[in-house]
């Protein structure tokens, strides 16, 4: 390890100290060099790859570097010269060994902390391109950041857990043709189910889920109030439920509610039964028709029934 330059400059050891002299002065402030490591990882979060060891000892042989460099003359104390040049070499070890660049990794905080500050005033995550709004950034200029900061994660082969606990196991993409034939059949009956729901709850799924619409936006197009429509998804929420239960799963789910809701969620389970055995044009839902802002909502059903 070499010692920062000053003024352009590089020290060079001071003449006339002997090796016993050196060693003296590293053996009295050894203890230097873990209160560095210790110093640099309380400022920052050490990557779990990373070693104390191995930090420890980069910072013993920047610590003979500097015992050669010191002058006593300059004024200063030995502990006070070496513990920032200590923290400098402990800190060059950690970008030597970074797979990001240091221009990635500034941008990557000022991604995260762009990230707190839009979850804090919005009250939820932000999207992408909210964030990218608010870094100044196109989206796919944050797109690029992310997967460049992605490719600097390293993971130890021989890990079984991460930090967190979470297994490092990497996923298994590939997909049995078995796993292929149930997640249709499932798609299938969730989104029959869907289109069975009564009262509009199913423009009230379709909008919100699969249309990323707002539950205000959807509340305002329905002239009622936010309450109502959080009511409604509520409802649609409990029948699906039990639809998938009862159609999918085989297991009934009992009714819970007054008198109307059991009456309800009853009618819709046998109206959703009765159309279980008739045959769908796809396996493979296909995602709801987009609406016009000025119109209603169009779903297949009440598209047909309009006269051309």
């Amino acid at each position: 390890m070499h010692e920062r330059p000053q003024n352009g400059r590089v020290p060079n050891p001071v003449k006339g100290r002997s090796a016993r002299e050196v060693d003296a002065l590293v053996t009295e402030h050894l203890p230097l060099a873990a209160f560095a490591v210790n110093a640099v990882a309380s400022r920052i979060s050490l990557p779990s790859h990373v070693s104390r060891d191995d930090l420890l000892s980069c910072a013993h042989v920047a610590l003979v570097e500097v015992a050669r460099r010191f002058d006593p003359a300059a004024g200063a104390s030995f502990a006070t010269y070496a513990l920032a040049r200590l923290q400098g070499a402990v800190l060059d070890e950690l970008r030597s060994g970074d797979w990001a660049s240091r221009s990635v990794r500034a941008a990557a905080r000022r991604t995260d902390a762009a990230a707190d500050a839009l979850t804090i005033s919005l009250g939820r995550p932000p999207t992408r391109e909210e964030l990218a709004q608010s870094l100044g950034l196109a989206r796919s200029e944050l797109d690029h950041l992310q997967v460049d900061v992605h490719r600097a994660v390293m993971v130890s082969i021989d890990a079984e857990v991460g930090p967190d606990g979470a297994s490092l196991d990497l996923p298994d993409t590939g997909e049995s043709p078995e796993r292929a034939v149930l997640r249709g059949e499932r798609a299938r009956h969730l989104h029959e189910a869907i289109r069975a729901l009564p009262d509009r709850l199913d423009e009230v799924i379709e909008r919100n889920y699969f249309g990323d619409e707002s539950l205000t936006d959807i509340a305002e197009d329905l002239g009622v109030t936010l309450s109502r429509v959080s009511q409604m998804r509520a409802r649609a929420l409990t029948l699906l439920h039990a639809a998938m239960g009862e159609t999918w799963e085989g297991t009934p789910v009992a009714a819970t509610g007054g008198v109307r809701a059991r009456n309800q969620q009853r009618s819709y389970l046998d109206r959703l039964t009765g159309r279980a055995g008739r045959a769908l044009p796809s396996s493979i839902p296909a995602p709801p028709p987009p609406r016009a802002r000025a119109g209603a909502w169009i779903t297949p059903e009440r598209a047909a029934a309009r006269p051309a």
